[in-house]
């Protein structure tokens, strides 16, 4: 657990009876992605389900982590990672990967998703990983600014076509 990198932000693993504000957290991130636009946004039926799903897996595992970020006692962000494999046939077998990284509007630009990240590159410093990765969408200006100036570059380009 990490304190005072923001003012009064607390960053802590997340447990079982988080699920719910996580759950609205993960909503009000659904909608920042679809207010950028395109068709990767758009969920399934049962995208909640398969959500709380994916974030029970993240607790309380030794290759997984999700941590909410508090003020007052108040979730207002959260970050997940897991530790990913690659072919034998590399010298780097295995990454991290931070899938989710979100931060209530309100609170941003006051080093809580600073906070939240560190937290995270702490937990893959004492698993040993060397490198970590992520995603952001191209539309996400914010995102990008933010990844850059926490010392993430770009190395890789994904291109989509739809079909």
């Amino acid at each position: 657990m990490r304190t005072g990198m923001a003012e009064d932000v607390r960053v802590r693993r997340a447990r079982a009876q988080d699920m719910p504000a996580l759950t609205r957290l993960w909503r009000e991130l659904v909608g920042f992605h679809e207010a950028l636009g395109g068709q990767d946004f758009r969920l399934a039926p049962d995208a909640e389900a398969g959500w709380k799903k994916y974030l029970r897996g993240h607790l309380g595992k030794a290759d997984k982590l999700c941590v909410v970020a508090e003020i007052a006692g108040q979730p207002v962000g959260f970050l997940m990672a897991s530790i990913e494999k690659r072919p034998g046939v590399f010298m780097e077998r295995e990454y991290g990967h931070i899938s989710d990284v979100y931060v209530q509007e309100p609170q941003r630009g006051k080093g809580v998703g600073k906070a939240l990240v560190a937290e995270g590159l702490a937990w893959f410093g004492e698993k040993r990983v060397g490198r970590v990765r992520l995603q952001t969408d191209a539309r996400n200006t914010l995102g990008f600014e933010f990844w850059k100036k926490l010392g993430f570059h770009t190395t890789v380009f994904t291109m989509d076509k739809l079909l």
